[in-house]
Order: structure tokens, then C-alpha cells, then sequence
């Protein structure tokens, strides 16, 4: 219980964030919901009365306009608080999920990655999907809540005054109610899986209608009735799963309309007994009568909204999970960034993935020295990537610490001293930028060395060729008139990107994995000649670029098993000289093979 007030508190704190006069209009709308049933109900039995006392028709009229008009106004009060709750729910939606991903944009990255970190996201995420959603849904459900309460307090007062009885009944009333929402609740979840299964393969039986990939397939294999029969074989699946759910439905509308008629029958015996003993005008039938519908449809709401804010504060935790996420870093004062020359030292660092066992990285002590060019190699999964991670900071050591320059990387601001690395990293996804705006990442324009950058990289040759020059836009799937860059444009345009940050060191982490081994080679030597001054690291699966480096390390299971020049490490013939001799002869015999191809493509077979 403790917990469901904590969840609500934060709920009700993200309403007020949002907009604190929201919850007058909420109480405002909870009064005339439940006010205007017992308006409509006072202005049937005023007009009865009016008729039997022999009010003059002027009178009566006069009444009639007065009641009426209270009860338009009450009725326009309403729809204008309906309006403004649905208009709201769509801007608390787009407010929440602003939020959440600005709160995405300042988690640090080991808050990002594996599944649970993604879970998270994702259930924060899909709170604000629709209006079936929390965010979207909760105004309506708090002011359903609020009336359903207010209500219940309403016509029990009324009905209390006809029979005393009724305080027992509508408690027993109740409790139906409630047993059946609870029986609901536990087939619903007995149900769960079976019917999320088969609307699955509903939801991909549609999809598949809609693919253009098979229509060729469907046409020319005749699958039309095989699909057909899949399908209604899904359906009728389906209508056997929900079956006891329908009959529950069935049940519990059957036993709830007979409890209703019960206490309708009763309040209208009580209501004519008083009326013959003349204890109550004749009027006031119309009140007792209506308020047992009422107050019977007004339980039902309550004890099923009730379900829904359960649910909903069970969601709750959902976003606070999210939310309330403590920062992995030092976010707040840290040590000046150290002058050049620089040194990267990591001493007996470890690493291991959320819900993994091995560590990724086993123990590396390592020493990265002043304009050093280091290249990292090793087989696929050998924890390359993830050395760099850790060294630029986007991951934080298990044990073991890094230093740069002698002090410890965690007395840095994590800003500060992301400010060192210029990375290229194998994944290039790009923003809907222009070739400029790409290029300079934010950073404050400087247009001489801007010019310097663009002519040092490359790229230069690259935008002369657009007729917007370096305003041309780089994702064709936004803009029309965007281009789309070959893979050796695009590593051009990320080295301009690296060289304009002009950071200290510069990490290349498979940047070139997509391209053939000759582009490769040209793109590794670009690099080389522009990271004289720098601390440069690489990291590549294939060897043509460790040759222009001072140093190798060769990482197998994340540690270090080999360190040298190139050619130390080939004259020690380990794993280095298997690796690049298994590369050596499959492009060897990859070119013999291409060769002997095109010679039998050329006799025309088939």
C-alpha cells in the first residue's frame, strides 16, 4: 500500500508538472458528472409536481425555461470539461514522452545497452503510445474515478432516506460487482498467453497479405486457399480461447441486470407505500426510481475504474523505473582537462556485459603513449570495441582503473572529457543534416578551419560535385533532393567530422568494415596522414592498416596475448601471423575464384 501511495504521489506530481490548473478542472468535472444525472432527475420530479399543485402556465413555463436553463449550463459545463480533458490527454502524451526522451538523451551509456536497459525504455515509451496508454488515458480515468465516488456518496444519501435497507443491499450489490471484476481479472490473465499467441499470428498472417516480397510466390504457388484455411483456422482458435471469458461476460451482465431490477422493484414498492401514506410527494418517485440506476451504474464504474487505476499506478512504476535512473558518471565539478602531450594508462581493468558471466575484458594493463598510434586486432567478439568504450569513457571498468595523465578518469566531468576523443565508429547512422551541418556536429562554426578540414579530408573534391555544395542534404529518404553517399563519400565526410573536433585523440573502431580491401587500405592511410599530432587508436578485423602503426596489440578473450610492431608480431608467428596469413590467402584465392567465375559467366551458362 505503501508503494501504490509513493506511485500515485508521482503521478499525481507529473499531472501538476504538467499543468497545475489541471486538477481544478478535473474537480470541477468530477462535481458536474455527478450533479447532472440529479439535476435531470430534480427537473422530472419539479415538473410533476408543477403539474399536480395547479401552477398557472405562466409560472410553470417561467420554472420550466429557469430549471431547464441550469441544467443546459450544467450540461455545457460538461462537454466544455470533456473537450479540454480529451484535448489535454493528447498534450500530457507529447509532454511525457518529450520528457522521456530527454531523459534518454542525458542517461549515460551504460544505461543504454543490453536488454533490460531497452526494456526499460521501451515500457516508459509505450506509456505514451495512444490514448488507450497511461498518459493517455489517465485524465479521463481520474475524473471517472473522482465522479464514481462523488456519485456513490450521492444517491446512497438519497436512497437511505427512502429505505434504510438499501445501505445492506447496495453493499451487496457491490460485492457482486466486485467478484465478478475479480474473477475477470484471473481469466484474463489465464488467457493472456494463449490469446497474445494467437493475435500474433493474426497480426502476421495480415502482414503477410500486405507483402510485395511474395505476391509473386502467392500467384504462381496458388496459396490463396491455403492461407484462407490457416487463417479461419486462427479465427476459430481464438473463439474457443475467449469462450469462458464470454460466458463470464454473459454470467455476470445476466446476475448484475437482476440485482438492478431487484432494487428497482424495491424502491419502487417503498417509494408508492410512502406515496399512499403520504410521507413523500408524488414527485419524488421519479428520484428514488432513477437514483437506484444510477447509483447501480455509478458502482459499476467505480469498482471497474478502480481496476484501471490499479493497473495504471502498476504502469507507474514503469516510468519511475525509467525516470529515476542515477547518473553512472561524474556529472558534476571535475578536474581540468590535462594539457598535451597525452597518455592513456588502464591498470588491471575488467568488464562484463549486463547478464552475461565472462568478462569481455579480462584484467588489461595497458600503457597508450604521447602521438602513439595504436592498432587493436583480434578475431570478431574479442572485446575490441568494447577496450575503446571503456577508454573513451562510454563504459565504466567493473574493477581496475584509467588514467589520463595520471589522474583517474572518474575525476573528470563525463563532458569534459568526452571533449578528448575524436571517434569513428563502424556505425554510421546519419541525422537529416546538410553535408555542413554534419561536418560540424554543433560545434561553433569557424570557417577558416572548417575550409582546412574539408580540403585535408577529402571532401571538398566531394561537395563540388552538388549543385547545393556543402548545403546538400545526406538522407534521400526525407529530403527529395538529398544524395546518398558511397561508402568511401561517407568515411570521408566522418574523418572531416573527426578532424573538425580536433580533440587530442582520434579512435577509429572498424570504421571501414563495409568496405573492399583496396578502399580500405586508401581510407587507412588518409587517417595516418592527418593523426601525426595526435594519439591515434585503431581498431580493425583486417590487418592492412597495422602496418602504419607503432604498435599492436593482438586481443584474444579480452586480454592481451600479443604486443609488437607488425613485424615482430609476424616473426613471432601466433595468432597475429595466422590471422593475417588466413586473410592473405583468402583474398588470394578470392581473386582466382572471381577470375575463373567471370571466365565461365562469359560462356553463357544458363
Amino acid at each position: 500500500m505503501k508503494e501504490k501511495g509513493r506511485l500515485l504521489k508521482i503521478l499525481l506530481k507529473e499531472l501538476y508538472d504538467f499543468k497545475p490548473k489541471i486538477f481544478i478542472v478535473i474537480l470541477l468535472h468530477i462535481i458536474v458528472n455527478a450533479v447532472l444525472p440529479l439535476l435531470q432527475l430534480l427537473l422530472s420530479a419539479s415538473v410533476i409536481e408543477w403539474l399536480l399543485s395547479n401552477v398557472a402556465i405562466q409560472d410553470y413555463l417561467v420554472r420550466l425555461l429557469l430549471f431547464v436553463a441550469v441544467v443546459g449550463s450544467v450540461q455545457m459545463l460538461q462537454n466544455y470539461f470533456n473537450i479540454f480533458i480529451e484535448e489535454n490527454m493528447n498534450h500530457l502524451r507529447v509532454y511525457i514522452r518529450n520528457k522521456i526522451q530527454r531523459k534518454y538523451l542525458t542517461l549515460d551509456y551504460p544505461q543504454l545497452i543490453g536488454k533490460e536497459a531497452q526494456e526499460r525504455y521501451n515500457n516508459a515509451n509505450e506509456l505514451t503510445d495512444n490514448n488507450q496508454s497511461l498518459f493517455g488515458r489517465i485524465l479521463m480515468e481520474v475524473t471517472q474515478w473522482g465522479s464514481s465516488i462523488l456519485g456513490v456518496f450521492i444517491y446512497v444519501n438519497i436512497l437511505v432516506q427512502l429505505e434504510s435497507l438499501f445501505i445492506i443491499l447496495v453493499g451487496i450489490f457491490a460485492l457482486i460487482v466486485v467478484g465478478f471484476n475479480i474473477l475477470q481479472v484471473k481469466i484474463d490473465r489465464k488467457l493472456f498467453n494463449s490469446k497474445a499467441s494467437n493475435t500474433q499470428k493474426l497480426r502476421y498472417l495480415r502482414k503477410v497479405y500486405g507483402e510485395s516480397r511474395i505476391t509473386k510466390d502467392v500467384r504462381v504457388f496458388q496459396m490463396q486457399k491455403w492461407f484462407k484455411k490457416i487463417e479461419e483456422k486462427t479465427i476459430d482458435k481464438y473463439y474457443k480461447i475467449v469462450k469462458p471469458k464470454v460466458r463470464l461476460t454473459w454470467a455476470e451482465s445476466t446476475v448484475v441486470n437482476v440485482a438492478i431490477i431487484g432494487l428497482s422493484a424495491l424502491s419502487y414498492i417503498r417509494s408508492v407505500q410512502l406515496i399512499v401514506s403520504g410521507s413523500i410527494p408524488v414527485s419524488s418517485f421519479v428520484i428514488f426510481a432513477g437514483s437506484v440506476t444510477i447509483l447501480a451504474q455509478t458502482i459499476i464504474t467505480f469498482i471497474s475504474v478502480s481496476g484501471k487505476m490499479n493497473t495504471s499506478l502498476n504502469e507507474t512504476k514503469k516510468y519511475d523505473d525509467f525516470m529515476s535512473q542515477a547518473q553512472v558518471f561524474n556529472h558534476g565539478e571535475g578536474k581540468a582537462l590535462p594539457e598535451e602531450p597525452l597518455s592513456i594508462e588502464l591498470r588491471g581493468v575488467s568488464y562484463t556485459y549486463p547478464n552475461n558471466v565472462e568478462p569481455t575484458i579480462d584484467n588489461i594493463t595497458l600503457t597508450l603513449y604521447p602521438y602513439e598510434s595504436l592498432a587493436i586486432v583480434g578475431e570478431n567478439g574479442a572485446g575490441k570495441s568494447t577496450l575503446i568504450n571503456l577508454i573513451t569513457g562510454l563504459l565504466k571498468p567493473d574493477s581496475g582503473e584509467i588514467l589520463i595523465n595520471g589522474i583517474p578518469q572518474s575525476e573528470f566531468n563525463i563532458h569534459d572529457y568526452y571533449a578528448l576523443f575524436a571517434p569513428v565508429f563502424q556505425e554510421k547512422f546519419l541525422l537529416t543534416y546538410s553535408i555542413r551541418d554534419t561536418i560540424i556536429q554543433g560545434l561553433p562554426f569557424n570557417e577558416q578551419k572548417y575550409n582546412k578540414v574539408i580540403k585535408l579530408s577529402g571532401i571538398d573534391k566531394i561537395i563540388d560535385q552538388f549543385k547545393n555544395h556543402d548545403q546538400t542534404k545526406i538522407v534521400r529518404a526525407v529530403y527529395t533532393d538529398g544524395v546518398s553517399l558511397s561508402g568511401g563519400q561517407l568515411q570521408k565526410l566522418k574523418l572531416a567530422q573527426a578532424l573538425y573536433k580536433d580533440s587530442s585523440v582520434l579512435v577509429l573502431d572498424e570504421p571501414t568494415a563495409a568496405l573492399d580491401p583496396l578502399a580500405e587500405h586508401q581510407v587507412y592511410k588518409d587517417y595516418f596522414h592527418f593523426s601525426k599530432d595526435k594519439l591515434s587508436i585503431f581498431i580493425s578485423h583486417r590487418l592492412s592498416s597495422t602496418r602504419f602503426c607503432d604498435r599492436v596489440i593482438y586481443i584474444k578473450n579480452g586480454k592481451i596475448t600479443e604486443t609488437g610492431t607488425h613485424d615482430e608480431l609476424i616473426a613471432a608467428q601466433k595468432d597475429y601471423f595466422k590471422l593475417f596469413e588466413a586473410q592473405a590467402y583468402y583474398y588470394r584465392n578470392d581473386h582466382r575464384e572471381d577470375s575463373e567465375e567471370r571466365t565461365l559467366v562469359k560462356g553463357g551458362v544458363i
